[in-house]
């Protein structure tokens, strides 16, 4: 019987993910029949490609002229006819540049380029903005997909996976996902899916599968699932879609599920195994241990299109533990997801794991996936890649031991650690206790300039708006980071969530909070929204963070760099622009870039003269529409007027890549369509005179006036 395991969207396709990779090797230890098919990278590189940014600019463009063709906007369609609007106008640039802007992200000189990289990223985010609208108000971005349907709600998630119109991966897995799954004729499909994003286009694939072939037994699993436990046993509707679930670690299970199928064995003998039999869903013993780390093979990607992520560099996932060895944090429920203890990776088979992976698939850059590697970990595995001299690069989480010595910092980096990411989440001891994060200020202070000595990166995660936390301490928070912003490298912040199985939320009073937002529909939420009885309110942390934002841009001159960057391509940058001493520089890389584009800007402009060939400047774009759309543009921004309806008004709309717009008069229309570069100003401005029966001077004072402010707004150049 062949098994295919399936990582389905929405997650961001830099790097392969871990979970079927991890499964497959298992498998195929056991002589299982197992193959693979990550669909997020897949259906990222479909979608991103001038054939899919086709389709999806004829289907918003239909939605466009359904609304134009209407005798009034009702306020409900105002905002997706702004939205609408500003995509059309783009859409052949988009389809035009798609492609190159992709492949910048693969170049391995030109993704090096942070204005060429910047560009890129603008074109492609464009392009997820034109294929959202074609299912408006659906949103798909590299980091999330949202739907009109909650992802917390089950009823809403099963609405969501049969919706069409606003479903964007329906019409996507019915061409091309589910032929390619059914050939071979699988018995067995596993659906990965480890975040809440991938819930609806998980569950929609499941579906879709089950309608194809209703032999196939489908079966789902992930942490998400994990915490659900109990919200699973109760909902016969999910079990319409999938046949079972797996919860915790699905290595013995999904064998055991395989020989169930295959050759009998007792459904009820596989462990952490959710199915429905007759009328009942029955839960199997959950294993107390969990996997045996040791007995576990090396991940393997074969099947994978590992020439579609969008890296320069093949960057592989590892994990070097399962569990956290820490594992007291009271926000925090990673431990839920796996089973027994915390269990590391013996040295020597974590080694060899990085070896064989280096040599398969010919790439040095590996993420340490584990919530922290202790030091003792890290130190040994750093001995082990100086004693073969294995060059590589890496990253990894570790937590602010008083273990972590300079020496061991100087070792990790001869071993190749260019970047390290600790959880400090507060500099105020009284939140430090309150959260048990069991570290000192003093020993942050020590271990970063450890590493930044060493030439080791140190990035930090915050987290604003704990329970009882006020403002003088997030306060504290702020000052600590900005004092020692020489050797903190960058950070990544947020407020507080409520999360699912966390130490706050079994136990809420101790941390003061309140009104835990519990409703009975909220069947497959992993968060809540709550209250607390004092410290800083939502807003008051949402005000801390923004001034907290402003600070940091100020502070770091390589800000833009750290905070647009998604982990596995900053660590790229931090690794190609590693100084023989010392950490990276990209200080030095933002100045290249403003000097850059500041050349380019400065050879562009101060061309008004009757000699020049006026050309709308790349990423303009001019239209008409029936409604007033830079107007209804400009409510929508600033939430005004969204209860009266719009009315017909022919107008022009100008609109940029930087999401600028403007309502230009039919003079001004006319001149920017004139600007092609083929025309010169005295040819503009007799076009103008015949036109519009000017007289001489009059028209080449309107033409001039309009010409210099399209010049200053840089609207267009010579």
């Amino acid at each position: 019987m062949l098994t295919k395991l399936i990582f389905p969207p929405q997650w961001i396709p830099t790097q392969p993910y871990l979970s079927t990779p991890s499964l497959t090797a298992f498998l195929k230890a056991h002589d299982c029949n197992v193959e693979q098919m990550d669909v997020n990278v897949s259906f990222y590189d479909d979608l991103l490609s001038k054939k899919g940014m086709q389709g999806s600019y004829e289907k918003a463009y239909a939605k466009l002229q359904e609304l134009e063709s209407r005798s009034e906007l009702q306020t409900v369609l105002k905002e997706q006819y702004a939205m609408l609007g500003g995509s059309i106008l783009a859409g052949e640039y988009i389809i035009d540049r798609v492609d190159r802007a992709k492949s910048i992200l693969k170049d391995i000189d030109k993704f090096y380029d942070f204005n060429e990289l910047n560009d890129a990223f603008r074109i492609l985010e464009l392009g997820l903005k034109l294929a959202s609208l074609a299912y408006y108000p659906t949103n798909l971005t590299f980091h999330s997909y949202d739907m009109r349907y909650s992802c917390r709600v089950s009823k809403d998630v099963l609405a969501a996976i049969n919706d069409r119109e606003e479903n964007l991966f329906i019409d996507y897995f019915e061409k091309r996902t589910v032929p390619e799954i059914l050939e071979k004729n699988p018995g067995l499909v596993g659906i990965s899916i480890i975040n809440t994003s991938q819930l609806i286009p998980g569950l929609t694939l499941a579906n879709l599968i089950k309608r194809a072939d209703k032999k196939i037994h489908i079966n789902i699993g992930g942490s998400v699932f994990t915490r659900l436990i109990n919200e699973i046993s109760h909902n016969d509707e999910l079990f319409s879609i999938v046949d079972s679930i797996i919860v915790h670690e699905g290595e013995t299970a999904l064998l055991g599920l395989i020989n169930h199928l295959e050759k009998g064995l007792d459904i009820e003998n596989v462990p952490n195994l959710i199915y429905k039999k007759g009328d009942r869903i029955r839960i199997n013993s959950l294993s107390p241990k969990g996997e045996d780390i040791n007995s576990l093979p090396t991940p393997d990607f074969d099947g994978f299109p590992l020439q579609f992520y969008l890296s320069p560099h093949l960057v592989l996932p590892l994990l070097s533990s399962r569990g956290c060895y820490w594992g007291r944090c009271t926000f925090c429920d990673h431990s839920f997801g796996y089973s027994g203890k915390y269990r590391p990776r013996d040295v020597n088979l974590l080694y060899n794991d990085i070896d064989i992976l280096k040599n398969k698939y010919g790439t040095g850059f590996f993420t340490f996936q584990d919530e922290g590697l202790s030091p003792k970990l890290i130190s040994a595995l750093s001995d082990k890649i100086i004693e073969n001299d294995l060059n590589i690069s890496w990253l990894a989480d570790s937590r602010f031991e008083p273990a972590f010595s300079e020496e061991m910092s100087r070792k990790m980096a001869l071993a190749g650690c260019k970047m390290l990411y600790f959880g400090l989440e507060s500099a105020n001891e009284r939140i430090l206790a309150c959260m048990d994060k069991g570290i000192k200020k003093e020993n942050v202070r020590r271990i970063c300039k450890y590493c930044s000595d060493a030439g080791i990166w140190t990035h930090l995660f915050l987290i604003f708006g704990f329970p009882t936390e006020t403002q003088d301490e997030a306060r504290e928070t702020m000052n600590f980071i900005l004092a020692n912003s020489s050797i903190i490298r960058s950070m990544s912040f947020g407020s507080f969530q409520l999360t699912k199985h966390s130490k706050v939320y079994e136990n809420p009073e101790k941390f003061g909070v309140t009104n835990i937002a519990k409703e009975d529909n909220l069947d497959l939420s992993l968060w809540y929204e709550c209250n607390v009885g004092r410290g800083m309110s939502k807003k008051d942390t949402n005000a801390v963070i923004q001034t907290f934002d402003t600070l940091l841009s100020k502070r770091y001159k390589d800000f833009q760099i750290w905070r647009s960057l998604d982990r596995e391509h900053l660590f790229l940058y931090i690794s190609h622009y590693k100084k023989a001493a010392g950490v990276s520089d990209l200080v030095e890389v933002m100045n290249r870039a403003y000097q850059k584009k500041s050349m380019k800007s400065q050879g562009t402009t101060d061309q008004r003269n009757t000699g020049s060939y006026p050309v709308l400047n790349d990423g303009v774009f001019i239209g008409t529409f029936n409604f007033n759309w830079g107007k209804i543009m400009y409510e929508v921004k600033m939430n005004e007027n969204q209860r009266s309806s719009a009315k017909p008004e022919r107008t022009h709309g100008l609109f940029d890549i930087n999401n600028r717009f403007l309502t230009i008069s039919d003079l001004a229309k006319d001149i920017l369509d004139m600007c092609d570069g083929t025309k010169g100003i005295p040819d503009i401005v007799e076009a103008i005179r015949k036109k519009y029966q000017l007289s001489q001077g009059e028209a080449e004072s309107k033409c001039q006036s309009l010409l210099d402010s399209f010049y200053e707004k840089k609207i267009i150049t010579q």
